[in-house]
């Protein structure tokens, strides 16, 4: 994988996918220059300086993982919050990881936070790697799920945290509205932490910052909550309803699934932490989930993807394309899946698709076609930050 210089190229490629709905195009001349995307049109002539032939490559909008934890590996839970403490080392390990995420052809992370905020002081760490919206700290009731995401609140201080949290530059703000689902009781997900009155404070305080709000939420009761208070995506969203579905197509509210995390918990080796039965409670989650994906799909829910990377079994990088592989198991198409993976992640982060004039190029190069191979999408050739 190679970098693109994005400051002044003339590039041929054989295809690229543009536009809302990912229409293909082929033999198109791309113009680049001091960052700007000034021009593709058709291939109807051979430019003086042609820098980069793509003619057998496919040009796609930059993939956009839309939940991560860049404080945690997916490996060894407990080992990573011990070294929370030393700030070199977690510098190095957020730097590691922003590479495999490039190497793998993700050009934007959206993370979903830790106790001590230590992504959103770090997001910068790798200047020639992809680009980090960081929430800092999670909000939560203090005693209640997420003590490593967020040291945990009262509920008369949401609006000094929000506010807090703008002024240390967070890109978003993350708010845990119930715990996980249990793989010992289908589907249980314990209760939930903030109530109408507390998510609507929420919502506009960070709004009157200039910021979205990402709620962990799963149960139906717990998404119909968020949905009123107005937030802007769903994360996880494990159990909810077509009624609620039908809502968020109305509202134009995202739903990021994140089926990766459940799924892999039966493959080896973690699979062997669980009996039969909790197998089947797994299973059962994880199927459930792929079925209301493709009811969304359905519906016009707005999709993004997003892995929760960094968590148990979810690596970063090789997590998204199994991702995106659960998404395509689910029945959704390959146009619907790159959509979801690339202009409708962008859209949900407030960027540019990546592959538009007039924009700053962010896209990535593989070899075949992904609208017939989407594995094509793990061994990217070129990036464009």
């Amino acid at each position: 994988m190679q970098l693109i210089d994005t400051n002044y190229t003339i590039l041929r490629a054989g295809r690229i996918l543009t536009g809302p709905s990912i229409n293909l195009e082929k033999n198109v001349i791309i113009k680049i220059n001091g960052g700007i995307i000034t021009s593709i049109t058709p291939a109807s002539y051979s430019p003086a300086k042609e820098v980069l032939d793509f003619s057998n490559y496919t040009l796609i909008p930059g993939p956009v993982d839309c939940h991560v934890h860049l404080a945690l590996d997916g490996i060894d839970f407990k080992s990573c919050l011990e070294k929370w403490h030393n700030r070199e080392i977690m510098k190095q390990l957020i730097k590691k990881q922003l590479y495999t995420s490039l190497e793998y052809g993700i050009t934007c992370l959206r993370d979903g936070g830790d106790r001590g905020g230590i992504t959103l002081t770090l997001k910068d760490v790798n200047s020639a790697g992809p680009l980090v919206k960081a929430s800092g700290a999670a909000l939560r009731i203090k005693d209640m799920y997420g003590s490593f995401l967020g040291p945990g609140l009262a509920k008369n201080h949401l609006k000094e945290t929000v506010s807090y949290l703008a002024k240390k530059n967070a890109d978003q703000i993350k708010v845990l509205v119930t715990g996980v689902v249990s793989f010992k009781e289908y589907g249980r997900v314990g209760p939930i932490q903030f109530d109408l009155p507390a998510l609507q404070k929420i919502v506009q305080t960070a709004g009157e910052n200039g910021l979205k709000v990402m709620a962990h939420a799963n149960s139906d009761e717990a998404v119909r909550t968020c949905l009123q208070a107005g937030v802007h995506s769903i994360e996880h969203g494990y159990f909810l309803s077509r009624d609620t579905l039908k809502i968020m197509a109305q509202k134009g509210i995202y739903w990021i699934p994140t089926i990766v995390p459940v799924a892999n918990q039966l493959k080896k080796p973690y699979r062997q932490r669980y009996s039969k039965e909790e197998h089947n409670v797994i299973e059962k989650t994880f199927k459930r989930q792929q079925e209301m994906l493709c009811i969304a799909r359905e519906m016009g829910v707005p999709l993004g993807v997003g892995t929760d990377a960094g968590a148990s079994g979810v690596l970063h990088g090789t997590g998204f394309h199994e991702e995106l592989r659960l998404y395509c198991e689910a029945g959704l198409s390959p146009e619907a899946i790159l959509k979801a993976a690339t202009i409708e992640g962008s859209r949900l982060l407030g960027l540019d698709s990546g592959l538009e004039q007039g924009k700053p190029p962010r896209f990535t190069v593989v070899a075949g076609n992904p609208l017939k191979d989407l594995t094509v999408l793990k061994t990217p050739r070129y990036i464009a930050l």
